[in-house]
């Protein structure tokens, strides 16, 4: 377990609550996680328990560019990686407004041409649309 990762029974917890604050980032840092278990909780936990704050923007827009630039250098990207660049992106997306390098982050996804961020780049680009627009 890494240090911000959380337990599967915290991720339990979480998916048993509503409107959960400050813990997106450790959900989505659980997205890594060895255990299958621990992940599909997470999964659980973003699609719904959780409300970013703007307070965790910094910190996800990082989580994003990290993670499409190791894929980057390798041209490759495990299914694990994918699934957190896609809901990092969702987590964005449900946020107000996002700075302009958060958007320019989710462009660089957005515009991916590798097939395996297909899913990933979708939901970027409608993030921005719907901040844009």
């Amino acid at each position: 377990m890494s240090f911000n990762e959380l337990s599967l029974s915290e991720l339990e917890a979480l998916a048993r609550q509503e409107n959960v604050q400050g813990k997106t980032v450790d959900c989505l840092l659980a997205l890594q996680s060895d255990d299958e278990e621990v992940r599909t909780w997470a999964s659980e936990v973003l699609s719904g328990s959780v409300e970013p704050t703007a307070d965790e923007e910094e910190e996800m827009a990082g989580l994003l560019e990290t993670v499409l630039y190791e894929g980057e250098d390798g041209k490759s990207w495990t299914a694990t990686a994918v699934d957190q660049l896609y809901w990092t992106a969702t987590m964005l997306g449900r946020l107000n407004q996002v700075d302009p390098s958060t958007s320019k982050v989710l462009r660089e996804l957005a515009e991916s041409k590798s097939p395996t961020l297909a899913p990933a780049a979708k939901r970027a680009q409608s993030v921005i649309e719907r901040l844009v627009g």
